[in-house]
Formats: structure tokens, C-alpha cells, sequence
């Protein structure tokens, strides 16, 4: 309480700054198809000073075809409406003086044209990252140095968002994420979906860092939602891509949209093939009685995701007041990861080895998703009823495959195979109400159910007959049945300038988890125990939220909020039994691990000017009971180590985060990141072990127009180290660069980009414990050059999904 207390009191603090506002003039109106009376998207405005014929502002139109101007001063002016394919549409004698200062062009309609109409180039381009009062609004449009790549590398770029050179998305220090695709869940784990989705298929990414209790609450940093390509332009129209680099880099993708009057079709397909390559070296040294054991290593890596799929949707407008779509996705993700090291073993008391390892494993399976959406439009403006069903399934199976070598010759080996398939339902109502002018009342349920089984084998090499023979006392069964139901209510209302939106949603968790498997009671042990375990979860959780705005001048804005939130393990972190790895590592899980329990705070300002705007966001975290990996010596040298998860203790992340945006010219822009926060790991058991860091990183993007049709964009981005609960990871550094060449009116265009261009990016943490240390280095191989054309057909204009800004739940493989 003492927190939102200050929350509000800072609010009211910082509106204190403003002097009494001015009356300047707003601009405002909505822009149509003028021949199938559709909203028109992307529509530029741009206003003109009467006198001198210069540029003074402009925006771009939003979903429904309306924008709006703030922020005139007096004076006369002009507007011109265009967009590409259309007859531009001219308004004179736009007068701003004190007795005139809301100016509404109504309904602008839009003819077509025989000829593409030149844009107007200083206000057609969107900011590369918008903010709005509940989330960032990423256009992937601008980012030319991830056209050729997927969501992953999108996201490089990204306020709050860090990507480690795995891949790796975590949200302002957290990897617990919830992923959605338009506003619905996904089939793949958070991770997975963002590598195997191609950037090339996306408008924009959607940040959500502090959700409203409409949204699930799963996920420690927030929600990330993709919204993707489409078009409800009448007719035939297509976007194709095609890419290609070194590295064996290579995909393809087409998505086409037919729209006649009251129905529309959608088809789509895509397939890619993103290796990571490089170089790995690791050190580990284990203390015992008998002395130091140490293990190095070092060779060649490489991780590699391919696949693709088709998808294909179904858009009806039944009447005015009701719409039914259906959207269905089918294919086929690969992941796989291999390695070729020389491992060095010196143990006390042994004479010094050295061994040749090669490890491969595998993820990979069929997939499919199928979303039925319906909504009915009351009389009364934003009264609507919604309802949603979504199923998808995942038929995959799971090897790693792993040898030790002596002079060419096979001294043991490991194989593990996990085959087993997954599926989940979700059915999803929403209710809004709007009360008077300016009030909003939201309800709905969300049902989340799921089952999945698991049946792990593994098999050891027999030297004598020169292969792998199956060990039956290493024999798994894991089933996991888990169904989650909510309910949530939000109320948004405005007082002059203050606006609040109160939230509060309760879920209902019933969870079951079997084990049947065989376990030793160490690694040295002979003796094998059968266990068949349950774990039951019967559980109440409830989440409520506090969003809280003030309205400065017309350039000026406070937002402030709270969300509690939910992160629960992962189903691999609770499986009680030995995964080998390779020869060197195992892996555990834990199914007596609770969730982490998220408390969420957030302050931010947005200040604008004429060539420049700032934002400035401050936030609080606190987790509870956190999910952290452990890894420790496994057997009695030292020589296997063992990983681990348990919820170690409580963290808190202190921080602010700024983005300036700067025009320098007409062809410069800036871009420049930054996030400076305070970071702590506060231990249950032992306080030894507490650990904290000061942590920042900083992005700098220019962007140069250097012809009409060519632009440049070099990006630069730079990590400081961070602890985590057994030591460190370190800094890491790398910058980017794009060219973007469009031709044939725009209908053709060409990016070239190079990244880590200097070579610089690389991963390197260590673990300190009292009697063990770890050192790992991971070098990508560089620079990662690529080449992605682009065609549209009949000027496609990329759309938001009806249901792009709905929330929705998100698939994680969690119970």
C-alpha cells in the first residue's frame, strides 16, 4: 500500500511540472475506402503551414481509419490525406485561434487511382517503437536490420528486451514470457515461437510489461504478442519474400488476401533454416579430499532451427453488429543443436586423459492450431460480446545422442529418446459495457486445459557390439494434467484529466502430475529404486491491477501501474529423474518447485517536441519464491555435473528505462535506448549467497535516407555483466547494419544487412561456489550477412488482426 501510495503521489508531483495548458488545436477525422467504404490504415496526414508551404506535423491513421492531431498552435494551415493507390484528398483554410480549436474533418473518403501517388516522405514513416498507455508497439517495418531473420532479432532493438547470442528472449531480466500470436495462445514454447517466426511475416510486436487482469496472468516479465501481416483492401493483393545468406542461411514466405465485400480469405506459408554457428571453450574445477579435479574443453557448435508451415484464415461479416472468423495453422518445428569438442581431464589420482565428444540432439514434430472467434456488436457503441476457441496440439519427440572418443576409436556414449504427444484446449468470453462518456466495464472467463505424456528411454553404447543397447532401469513415464479457470472484471474511468482502469482477476488451478521411473541414490551407486510418485495442485490465486494516467499539455503524459503475476515451472524443471546431457552433464528437475509470485510497479512520462520525444519509464519488481537453475558436482570427482532447479529466494529489480527519439535532419534519425536498474538475489537459505549488481545497457539506432529510395541503419548495442545466484555473466557488445533499396514504385525492394559486424558479440558465465567453479565462453561465428527481396502484389497494405490488441492466453510448456 505504501508503494501505490507513492505511485500516486509521484504522479500528482510530476504533473506539477506542466504550467496551466494552452488551448492549442487538434486535428481529428477518419479515413474510408471511398468504394468498399472500409477503414483505411497507414493513411498519411500531414499538415502544411499555409504561408510557406513547410511540413509542421503529421501522423498516420490507426485501424479504424481515425487519427488525431494534437498539439497546433495557432495559425493557418492545410491538410493533405494520401496513401499509396489513392487520389489524394485536400483541405484548405485549417484555421487554429483561440475561439477554434477542435477541428473534425468527419469521414474522409479516399478514391482510387490508375497511378501510385508519391508519399509524402517526412511523416509516412512510423517511430521504430511506439508507446501507449499499456504497452510498446514495436513496427517491424522499421527495422531493417532484422528483415532477413525472425521475431528474435526483431526484438534486439527493443525497449526492456535483451537477446542473448542463443537466442534467448528475457524481459527486463526475466525469460519468463508469455508469447502470443494476434491476441491468441500459441502451440510452441515462448522461445520457440519467436526463432521459428519470420520477420518478414510480421507488422508489428506488441510489449506488454505491466498486463491490465484481462490478460493471463502467466509470466514473470510480461507479454509479448505478434501481430501479423494481413489485408482487408477489396481485391486480390500478396506480399512475397525470399532470403538467403552465408552460414547456410536460407527461407521463403507468401501471404496472400482476397476480400470481397463482406468475406475474407487469407493463405500463407513460410519456411526457414537460422543456424548458429561458433566456437565454445569451458573450464570446470571441483574441490574434494583427494584434491582438484578439473575438466576443459573446447571445438565447434552450432544450433540450428528450421521448419515452416501454411496457415490459412476465414473473415465473415455476417451483419454490421456480428462477425465470425476462423484461423488455422499447420507444420513442422525443428531444433537441433551439435557440437564437436576435445575435452581435457585431469583427476587426482588418474592419469590425465583426453577425449574427443560429440553431442547431438534433437527437438522437432508436427504441429497444429485452430481459433473459431465470434463477435456481436451491441447498438450502443463498444458494447460487445466476444467468444473465442482455440485447440492445438504438439506430436513431438526429443533424442540427444552423445560419444567419447580415444585415438578414432568409441570408449562409451549416451542416447535419450523423449517421444510423447501434448495438446490443449482454451475457450475464452468477453464482455465490455461502456458507461457515459467516458467509462468502461469489461468481464470474462477463460478456460485453459491441457494434458501431455511423456515416455523417456535410454540407452547406453556397448563397445563390444559397436552400438547402443537399451538400459531398462533408466526407463521414464511422465503424464501431466493441468486445467486452469479464470474470471476477471475491469472497470476504466476518467475525472477531467485523471484516468484509472481497476482490475482484478481470480484463477482456479487443478493440476496432476504422475512419475513412474527408476532412480539411484547417487551417481556412484549400483542399485536401482522403482518410485511412482503424484503431485496434486488444488489451488485459489487472485491478481489484482491498477493502471493510473494523467493528462499533462498536450505533449505531455503520466502513466503509473501495478499487476501481480504468476510464473509456473516449466514441465521439463519437474521431472524428478536423470536426463544425460552429454557425458559430462545431467540434468534433474524438481516437482516440488512452487511458482514464482510477481509484484509489478511502473511510472512512466512521455514528453514530446517538435524533432524530439522522450520517454521515461521507472519500475519496481519483486519475485517471490524465484526458479533459478543450480548447477553442482555430480559424482564423487567432480568429473559430471549435475543441474538443478529450486526457488532460491526473492530478487528485486529497481530501474528506469529511456528511449529518446531525435530527428537530426531530414535524413537522420536517432534512436538511442537505455535501462539502468539495480539488481538483488536475496537467498533462503543461505544469505552468503546474496548477491547484487548495478546493471545498464544502451542501444543506439541511426537510420539515413540517403535517395528516396535508398536508406541506411547502423545499430549498435552494449550489455554491462549481471549476477546471477552462483556467480556471473558478463558484458557483451556487437553492432548491425542494413541497406534498403526499393524499386518499381516501391512494389520491389531489397534489404543487405551484416550483424555482429565487428565481431565482438559473445556469452561468457561463471559460477563461484565454495568448492566448484565454472567457466563457459560461447563465440558466434561472424559477421552474419544476408540478403531478403520483397514483392508486393497490388500495393499490399499490411493490417492489423481484428483480434490483434485482445489479450488472450499464452502457451508455455508450464504447469
Amino acid at each position: 500500500m505504501k508503494i501505490l501510495t507513492l505511485l500516486l503521489g509521484l504522479t500528482m508531483t510530476l504533473s506539477a511540472w506542466a504550467n496551466s495548458p494552452e488551448k492549442d488545436g487538434i486535428v481529428k477525422g477518419k479515413v474510408f475506402d471511398g468504394k468498399s467504404k472500409v477503414p483505411v490504415e497507414y493513411a498519411t496526414v500531414a499538415i502544411y503551414n499555409a504561408d510557406d508551404d513547410n511540413v509542421i506535423t503529421g501522423t498516420i491513421s490507426e485501424q479504424d481509419g481515425s487519427f488525431k492531431i494534437k498539439g497546433l498552435k495557432e495559425g493557418n494551415f492545410y491538410i493533405i490525406v494520401s496513401f499509396l493507390g489513392y487520389e489524394n484528398k485536400r483541405y484548405d483554410n485549417i484555421i487554429v485561434d483561440g475561439g477554434r480549436d477542435m477541428i473534425d474533418l468527419g469521414t474522409i473518403t479516399l478514391g482510387s487511382s490508375s497511378q501510385a501517388l508519391d508519399e509524402v516522405e517526412v511523416v509516412a514513416q512510423r517511430q521504430s517503437v511506439e508507446f501507449q498507455i499499456d504497452k510498446k508497439v514495436v513496427s517491424v517495418g522499421e527495422q531493417m536490420t532484422s528483415a532477413s531473420l525472425s521475431a528474435v532479432e526483431v526484438l534486439e532493438n527493443v525497449p526492456s528486451i535483451k537477446v542473448d547470442i542463443e537466442g534467448n528472449v528475457s524481459l527486463r531480466g526475466s525469460t519468463g514470457i508469455t508469447v502470443l500470436i494476434d491476441g491468441k495462445p500459441t502451440v510452441l514454447d515462448a522461445s520457440d515461437v519467436l526463432r521459428q517466426t519470420p520477420a518478414s511475416t510480421i507488422q508489428n510486436i506488441e510489449i506488454i510489461t505491466n498486463p491490465s487482469a484481462k490478460y493471463q496472468p502467466d509470466g514473470t516479465g510480461g507479454i509479448i504478442n505478434i501481430i501479423t501481416k494481413r489485408n482487408r483492401t477489396p481485391g486480390v493483393q500478396g506480399l512475397v519474400n525470399v532470403k538467403g545468406g552465408n552460414f547456410d542461411m536460407y527461407g521463403a514466405d507468401f501471404l496472400l488476401n482476397w476480400r470481397k465485400e463482406k468475406v475474407n480469405f487469407t493463405l500463407g506459408a513460410d519456411y526457414n533454416n537460422r543456424p548458429r554457428t561458433g566456437t565454445m571453450y569451458t573450464r570446470r574445477e571441483t574441490e574434494n579430499e583427494n584434491g582438484t579435479t578439473i575438466i576443459e574443453a573446447d571445438g565447434d557448435s552450432e544450433r540450428k532451427f528450421y521448419g515452416g508451415g501454411v496457415r490459412g484464415g476465414f473473415d465473415w461479416d455476417i451483419s454490421k453488429r456480428d462477425n465470425f472468423s476462423i484461423e488455422a495453422r499447420v507444420g513442422k518445428f525443428n531444433m537441433q543443436s551439435t557440437s564437436d569438442l576435445n575435452y581435457f581431464e585431469q583427476i587426482p589420482n588418474i592419469e590425465n586423459q583426453v577425449y574427443r565428444s560429440i553431442n547431438e540432439s534433437k527437438r522437432s514434430g508436427m504441429y497444429y492450431s485452430i481459433t473459431a472467434n465470434y463477435l456481436h456488436r451491441f447498438a450502443q457503441k463498444g458494447h460487445e460480446l466476444s467468444a473465442q476457441l482455440n485447440s492445438r496440439g504438439y506430436d513431438g519427440d526429443e533424442y540427444s545422442e552423445n560419444f567419447r572418443s580415444q585415438s578414432n576409436s568409441i570408449v562409451d556414449g549416451t542416447r535419450t529418446t523423449e517421444v510423447g504427444p501434448s495438446n490443449r484446449w482454451e475457450l475464452r468470453l468477453d464482455y465490455s459495457k461502456p458507461i457515459g462518456e467516458d467509462d468502461l466495464f469489461e468481464a470474462g472467463f477463460q478456460g485453459r486445459m491441457s494434458l501431455g505424456d511423456d515416455v523417456t528411454k535410454v540407452y547406453n553404447w556397448d563397445v563390444a557390439q559397436g552400438g547402443f543397447v537399451p538400459n531398462d532401469t533408466l526407463q521414464n513415464y511422465t503424464e501431466l494434467d493441468r486445467n486452469i479457470y479464470g474470471l476477471y472484471s475491469v472497470y476504466k474511468g476518467k475525472l477531467n484529466d485523471f484516468g484509472y482502469q481497476l482490475g482484478l482477476r481470480a484463477e482456479y488451478t487443478d493440476r496432476k502430475t504422475e512419475f513412474e521411473y527408476q532412480m539411484k541414490e547417487s551417481a556412484d551407486a549400483t542399485e536401482v529404486i522403482p518410485v511412482n510418485e503424484t503431485y496434486v495442485i488444488d489451488r485459489w490465486d487472485f491478481f489484482p491491477t491498477i493502471h493510473l494516467s494523467y493528462q499533462l499539455p498536450a505533449d505531455n503524459q503520466i502513466m503509473a501501474s501495478y499487476s501481480r503475476r504468476i510464473d509456473r515451472p516449466r514441465g521439463w524443471y519437474l521431472e524428478p529423474f536423470i536426463t544425460w546431457t552429454d557425458q559430462y552433464n545431467v540434468r534433474r528437475g524438481n516437482p516440488d518447485l512452487a511458482p514464482e509470485y510477481i509484484d509489478a510497479f511502473e511510472l512512466g512520462y512521455l514528453k514530446e517536441w517538435k524533432k524530439i520525444s522522450l520517454s521515461l519509464e521507472g519500475y519496481y519488481r519483486i519475485t517471490n519464491d524465484k526458479i533459478q537453475g543450480i548447477q553442482m558436482p555430480y559424482d564423487e570427482n567432480g568429473e559430471i555435473w549435475l543441474r538443478t532447479y529450486d526457488n532460491i529466494g526473492k530478487d528485486y529489480s529497481l530501474g528506469v528505462e529511456t528511449m529518446l527519439n531525435i530527428t537530426l535532419a531530414k535524413w537522420w534519425e536517432m534512436n538511442v535506448m537505455g535501462n539502468l536498474y539495480d539488481y538483488r538475489i536475496e537467498n533462503y537459505y543461505d544469505a552468503s549467497q546474496n548477491r547484487s549488481s548495478f546493471n545498464w545497457s544502451s542501444r543506439v539506432n541511426n537510420s539515413f535516407a540517403l535517395k528516396k529510395n535508398i536508406k541506411l541503419q547502423i545499430d549498435g548495442t552494449y550489455d554491462s555483466p549481471t549476477v546471477t545466484a552462483q556467480g556471473e555473466n558478463k558484458s557483451n557488445y556487437y553492432m548491425n547494419a542494413a541497406v534498403r533499396m526499393d524499386f518499381m514504385d516501391r512494389k520491389l525492394s531489397a534489404v543487405v544487412q551484416a550483424r555482429n559486424v565487428l565481431g565482438t558479440s559473445r556469452r561468457i558465465s561463471i559460477i563461484d561456489n565454495p568448492n566448484s567453479y565454472s567457466y563457459q565462453e560461447m563465440i558466434p561465428d561472424y559477421p552474419m550477412v544476408s540478403v531478403t527481396l520483397s514483392y508486393r502484389l497490388n500495393n499490399f497494405v499490411q493490417k492489423r488482426g481484428r483480434n490483434g490488441n485482445n489479450g488472450g492466453g499464452g502457451m508455455e510448456d508450464e504447469f
